[in-house]
C-alpha cells in the first residue's frame, strides 16, 4: 500500500502539507493534561478529535500486552522495577497516577485490549508502538484482539524494531505500518518498502539534521510524521518541511496553532 491509499482509506482526501494541514497526533494520548498511556490520557485526546491517539505497549510477565513506555516502573507508577517482571494481573493494581498529581491517584496501568475495546466502542484512531522486540507470537496475540475488536482500519502500528515490524507485515497485514528511526537515512526507504510501512517517523532533532532525507522521503510516496513537537517555533519549521503528521504531547494547543493559520476568518 501506499502512502496515498493510506490517505485515501483513512477519509483523507489531500496529502497533508502546505496545502493542507498536517495530521494531529496526541503522544502517549492528551500527556500534558493526563498521565501517559492511560485511559484518561485516551480518553482526553478523543474529545480534542485529533487525528491519532499514540500509546506505548509491551509485555507482562505472562505475555499480555500492555500500555507503557518505560520498560521498567519507576517513572510513571508507585512501583519499581521492570514491567516484564509483573503479570498482567499484577500491573493492574499499579497505581500509574498519582506522580502526575493527586487528582489521579488510582489511574491504573491498562491493558491493550482494554485500549482496543475503549477505540471499538468510544471512536477514535489508535497509532501503536509497539516497544522493543516482539515475536511472531506476541505479534498474533494483538492479531486476535484486531480481529475481536474490527479495528484494523481504525489503527497504526508502528516500531523502531525492524524484526518486529516483519512480524507485523506477516502476522498483521490487515493493519498499517509506520517505521520509527531517531534520525531519517537514504536507506530506510528500500527497507520501508521491504517491511510494506507507508510512512517513515523521525525525531524532531533527525529531522532537523536531514531535512533532505525527509524530502527524500515524502518524494518516494512515504509519509513523515515527526516526534514529539511541542513548540510554536518546531511546528512552523515542520510546516515548512510539509510534513504530514505531527506527534506531540501538546494537542490541543497544536489544533489551535494550525486553526490560526488554516482556518479563514468568516
Amino acid at each position: 500500500m501506499s502512502f496515498l491509499q493510506f490517505l485515501h482509506e483513512r477519509g483523507i482526501p489531500e496529502r497533508p502539507g502546505t496545502s493542507k494541514r498536517p495530521l494531529v497526533i496526541a503522544h502517549r494520548g492528551y500527556s500534558a493534561v493526563a498521565p501517559e498511556n492511560s485511559l484518561a490520557a485516551v480518553d482526553a485526546a478523543r474529545a480534542l478529535d485529533v487525528d491519532f491517539i499514540e500509546v506505548d505497549t509491551s509485555t507482562s510477565a505472562d505475555g499480555v500486552p500492555v500500555i507503557l513506555h518505560d520498560p521498567d516502573l519507576d517513572r510513571t507508577t508507585n512501583r519499581k522495577g521492570p514491567v516484564a517482571n509483573l503479570t498482567a494481573e499484577e500491573l493492574s493494581f499499579v497505581d500509574a497516577g498519582s506522580w502526575m498529581g493527586p487528582g489521579f491517584t488510582g489511574v491504573r496501568v491498562p491493558t491493550l485490549s482494554a485500549v482496543m475495546r475503549d477505540i471499538e466502542h468510544r471512536g477514535g484512531e489508535l497509532l501503536l508502538e509497539l516497544k522493543g522486540e516482539w515475536t511472531s507470537g506476541a505479534v498474533a496475540r494483538i492479531s486476535e484482539l484486531v480481529v475481536e475488536t474490527g479495528t484494523a482500519d481504525r489503527m497504526v502500528v508502528q516500531s523502531f524494531n525492524t524484526e518486529t515490524l516483519a512480524a507485523c507485515r506477516d502476522m498483521l497485514p490487515m493493519v498499517s505500518r509506520f517505521l520509527l528511526r531517531m534520525v531519517p537515512r537514504p536507506e530506510d526507504i528500500e527497507l520501508a518498502r521491504a517491511l510494506g510501512a507507508v510512512a517513515i517517523n523521525p525525531s524532531f532533532k533527525g529531522f532537523s539534521m536531514r531535512r533532505s532525507v525527509v524530502t527524500e522521503i515524502r518524494d518516494n510516496d512515504l509519509g513523515v510524521f515527526v516526534w514529539t513537537a511541542n513548540t510554536m517555533d518546531e511546528w512552523r519549521e515542520l510546516l515548512d518541511a510539509e510534513v504530514d503528521g505531527i506527534i506531540t504531547n501538546q494537542p490541543g494547543r497544536l489544533q489551535g496553532f494550525l486553526a490560526g493559520r488554516f482556518d479563514p476568518v468568516k
